[in-house]
């Protein structure tokens, strides 16, 4: 006997069809894990094929793909229902069926594939022979001949007026209990114009965007691939407009009336925020999910265009600069500190040992003023301007283009992280190194200015001496950023669907996620911070300690190790995770919201 195919990728799709003969019928069925009637649709399936024996070459081939995680062969099949079954031979779609019927699917397949050899076995109900009913309940052959009407006249008997045709009635019956079905299909429904990846209309784009922005889980219906029930359901309901929003079967209203509740009650949504998997809600045959939804599960490379993904992070850049300016200055200090931290018989650990964390915060603040904090921060402010929006273009991109690799989620996140470090690093590095130097210099000022810096850099070191130190700063960037972001998506999602007292989900998957990435390219950041101090100024920054290390990170990294201890690669890594944790929850944090805020004001108001 026949049986399904599971197929799992576009190439083995492709590479299935094009093995068939000609002859041979593909019977295409799209589903959807999530939704029950697909399992329906599977049994039937099932059955079918056990009737079809199998030959070679194939009278018939049956295929089951995922509606959702193969997109593009279900947008190019016009799939907005599941489940949904394509019949198709030599490349030409005979026929589509959607919903499970059972008798609608088996006469469909029969038609083009002919009858299975054990029809009269199947566990389907069999097709029915049906005859015009006469006058009563019985059903009888047609008379051998018709009465000659032609001079008919109603009598006293007769009804006024002919009743309304049956069919009518039954039609609009079946309507009403199908529409039915459908505002109860999910927790939260919405009939819209289009889909959520592609709305049609302003409203409908609106409302999508505050389900996503809620991390609200809802299924859709598109009301312009079906007439019936965009016209049936203005009546229906008593709403002439959409969208059309439904809870739990009850209808909400459009946008307005939506926007007004959330006004009254911005937890108007909290019970029904994106759930773990299989527990959002019901499914039915026409109830559609939107695939990786929301504020709690659409990835960074699928967000904005590439204008508003770069603005958002030069502001989420910006704004986490500002905030962590005194910490980066204090870590950078206790970075340059040269002093064992292992040997006790030290020279330097006598009597100079240099300051703990507390002590050297309070000496940049006596002796240098509260501004201190902030030494080096139009250069940083540029750096973080600059970073930001090169890394999150970058990352857009990258993944766009590993997209058709299909690469583990985890893994492209890894390699799109680390690229977008890497390539914001070198293209900002310059700015790097001016920040570092100017938050290093105590009381005594090395440069004067930051165009004074530019200048004396130039002519003291050349254009090279900007990128001291870049080697390790690429190197410690690639493993950090491709840390971070996979540990950032991998988070995002689940601890969206949770609340804490100390902030949202996104800030808490950042938080976590920059902890973790830190501590693991935390030396490299070190010895980057020592190279940047190189050159004919080096004597002026740490307490005039400073050595001069070869070039290259692992030599000295071996030399800071020999003189200072393994604990001598991590100076300031305290400062520096109470410092990343925040700055990199804010970037987070802002750059989503500066995002959504974006994307709303792009969207066109239009009315049904």
């Amino acid at each position: 006997m026949s049986q399904i195919i599971d197929i799992n990728t576009d190439t083995a799709f492709h590479s299935h069809l094009s093995s068939l003969p000609p002859s041979t019928l593909a019977v295409i069925s799209f589903y959807t894990p999530w939704a029950a009637p697909c399992k329906q649709m599977r049994l039937i399936l099932e059955t079918l094929a056990s009737s079809y024996p199998s030959q070679d070459p194939p009278v018939i081939s049956f295929v089951n793909l995922d509606a959702e995680e193969l997109p593009d062969i279900s947008e190019s099949y016009d799939v907005t229902a599941v489940p949904f079954l394509v019949l198709q031979r030599d490349g030409k779609v005979l026929e589509s069926v959607s919903g499970s019927d059972a008798s609608k699917v088996r006469d469909a397949v029969e038609k083009h594939a002919g009858k299975g050899g054990n029809t009269g076995k199947l566990g389907l109900p069999p097709a029915l022979e049906t005859i015009p009913r006469q006058n009563g309940d019985e059903a009888h052959p047609p008379p051998e001949k018709a009465k000659n009407l032609s001079s008919y006249a109603p009598g006293a008997g007769d009804a006024a007026t002919a009743p309304e045709l049956s069919s009518t009635a039954g039609d609009k019956e079946e309507l009403n209990r199908r529409l039915g079905e459908l505002v109860k299909a999910a927790p939260v429904m919405l009939f819209m114009k289009g889909t959520p990846s592609t709305p049609q209309c302003g409203f409908s784009r609106q409302l999508v965007g505050i389900l996503r922005e809620k991390g609200v889980r809802y299924g859709f219906f598109n009301i312009l691939a079906d007439e019936d029930v965009r016209q049936g359901l203005k009546e229906w309901s008593d709403w002439p407009t959409f969208p059309q929003l439904y809870l739990q079967g009850e209808l909400v209203g459009g946008l307005d009336i939506v926007k007004e509740e959330l006004e009254n009650d911005p937890d108007f949504f909290s019970q029904f925020q994106a759930a773990p998997k299989g527990k959002g809600g019901m499914a039915a045959p026409e109830a559609q999910k939107e695939p990786r939804m929301s504020s709690g599960g659409e990835h960074l490379k699928d967000e904005g265009s590439k204008i508003q993904v770069a603005a958002a992070g030069a502001t989420a850049g910006l704004v986490s600069r500002f905030c962590i300016a005194p910490l980066d200055v204090l870590k950078i200090r206790l970075q340059l500190q040269i002093q064992s931290l292992t040997d006790p018989l030290d020279a330097r650990s006598l009597g100079k040992r240099g300051p703990g964390t507390v002590a050297t915060f309070k000496n940049i603040l006596y002796k240098e003023g509260v501004t201190a904090f902030w030494k080096g921060n139009v250069p940083a402010e540029l750096l973080y301007i600059s970073y930001g929006s090169i890394q999150f273009s970058a990352y857009r991109v990258s993944s766009q283009l590993f997209r058709p690799l299909e690469l583990p989620s985890g893994a492209e996140a890894f390699i799109c992280g680390a690229l977008a470090g890497a390539s914001a690093t070198t293209v900002t590095y310059p700015l790097d190194l001016l920040r570092t130097r100017f938050a290093a210099q105590g009381p005594d000022k090395v440069y004067a200015s930051l165009r004074s810096s530019i200048g004396d850099i130039t002519r003291q070191e050349g254009v090279k001496g900007f990128f001291r130190g870049l080697g390790v700063g690429v190197g410690q960037v690639i493993p950090y950023m491709g840390l971070f972001f996979s540990a950032y998506e991998t988070l995002r999602s689940p601890l969206a669907t949770m609340s804490f007292p100390f902030g949202s989900g996104d800030a808490t998957a950042g938080t976590i996620a920059s902890i973790f990435a830190k501590t693991g390219a935390f030396p490299l950041d070190l010895i980057r911070r020592r190279l940047q101090v190189q050159g004919p100024t080096r004597a002026r920054y740490g307490g005039g300690n400073i050595p001069a290390y070869s070039k290259g990170f692992w030599r000295t990294g071996k030399a800071i190790v020999a003189s200072e201890g393994w604990r001598g690669l991590y100076k300031g890594l305290g400062v520096g995770l109470t410092k990343s944790a925040p700055a990199s929850a804010i970037t987070m944090w802002t750059y989503e919201r500066v995002l959504t805020l974006m994307k709303k004001r792009d969207r066109l108001v239009e009315y049904d």
